[in-house]
């Protein structure tokens, strides 16, 4: 991927952000509290679908939902601290791994009831309680794949997880404004049950700055489940082969798999550390939050340009079904823990 290739979609991306800033300031963006991120993912969503966009713009658009939004979550940092994090602690992590864990055995389960393959239901399971689509590609290539479908599997994965995800990214907004949520327990609330970190941002700071940071923290807490998922299952996956292949060949076992490990929220928490330490003056720290908050509108322009309606519809009735189960379960079992533990 050239620089040539990737700029068409950057420069696209990088307009639809400015015009969200200047949106934002418009006096019915401001009566909704609509950020600049929800009004450039809206933007790309109604651009994708409307239009018939020129596919040299797909390799920059692509780099901006994955490079730039990395960037951007890693320069979140700035805006938290340790003592900020120690605030969340045990009780928020203990609600990040119930709610993962029970979403991830009960999906699996009930994708036998709902007669979906087992990859499929475990992609979306992984998809739903961790990092969305993030996780579906790290996961699949570590899956038992008996019968060549995993490529499918993956694909009808991210389509159902990208549908509610980005109900979810502007459902949670208004049902903060409906009952008028506490912002702690809205952001543990969306940090620990909406899909991507994309769509967790933009539902974390459409209710304001400090929700937007602790939503950020939560998410990523998740995000780190991957290390562990993807490790168990290669393991798993080397023991199938070691079990089903010819033991005196030995040819899949000593076959080696690539750990997808998301190496941004390491970078996160790289940042924090510095934040915390206060090694940089406040007027540069303050300059780069203000930095963020424009790379981040780009990889949300990014994400809405990615979103189609037309290859949603391709998921069948299914897997429709069990994405908003796993959404239902999650978005309940958080919420509920939430309430319990930090009232």
């Amino acid at each position: 991927m050239t620089k040539k290739t990737i700029l068409p979609g950057i420069i696209f991306t990088i307009l639809i952000a400015i015009l969200s800033f200047y949106i934002k300031d418009l006096s019915f963006a401001s009566k909704l509290h609509l950020s600049s991120l929800v009004i450039a993912i809206i933007g790309g969503i109604i651009l994708n679908n409307i239009f018939n966009l020129p596919t040299q713009l797909n390799s920059g658009i692509t780099y901006s939902t994955k490079k730039i939004l990395k960037l951007g979550i890693i320069l979140l940092g700035f805006r938290l601290n340790l003592a900020q994090v120690a605030g969340i602690g045990a009780k928020g992590l203990i609600i990040v791994l119930s709610a993962s864990t029970i979403t991830i055995i009960t999906i699996s389960w009930l994708g036998k009831i709902f007669k979906v393959n087992d990859n499929l239901s475990f992609l979306i399971g992984t998809g739903t309680s961790i990092c969305g689509t993030s996780a579906i590609a790290a996961i699949a290539p570590v899956l038992i794949d008996k019968d060549g479908s995993i490529e499918d599997s993956t694909a009808f994965a991210i389509s159902t997880i990208t549908l509610f995800g980005t109900l979810a990214m502007f459902l949670y907004p208004l049902i903060l404004k409906l009952f008028n949520l506490d912002f702690l327990i809205y952001s543990i609330w969306s940090g620990s049950s909406i899909h991507g970190v994309g769509q967790a941002v933009a539902a974390g700071f459409a209710a304001g700055e400090k929700a937007g940071q602790f939503t950020t923290l939560i998410k990523l807490t998740r995000v780190l489940l991957i290390i562990p998922l993807v490790l168990f299952l290669s393991f798993k996956k080397s023991n199938f082969y070691k079990k089903e292949k010819n033991p005196q060949t030995n040819q899949a076992f000593v076959q080696s798999e690539q750990l997808a490990i998301p190496w941004f929220v390491f970078g996160f928490l790289a940042v924090i550390l510095i934040n915390s330490l206060q090694i940089l003056p406040t007027t540069v720290v303050s300059n780069i939050i203000t930095i963020d908050k424009f790379i981040l509108t780009i990889a949300m322009a990014g994400i809405g340009l990615k979103t189609s309606f037309s290859s949603i519809k391709k998921t069948g009735v299914k897997p429709f079904y069990l994405g908003l189960t796993a959404w239902i379960i999650i978005s309940s079992i958080s919420f509920i823990l939430a309430q319990l533990i930090f009232n």
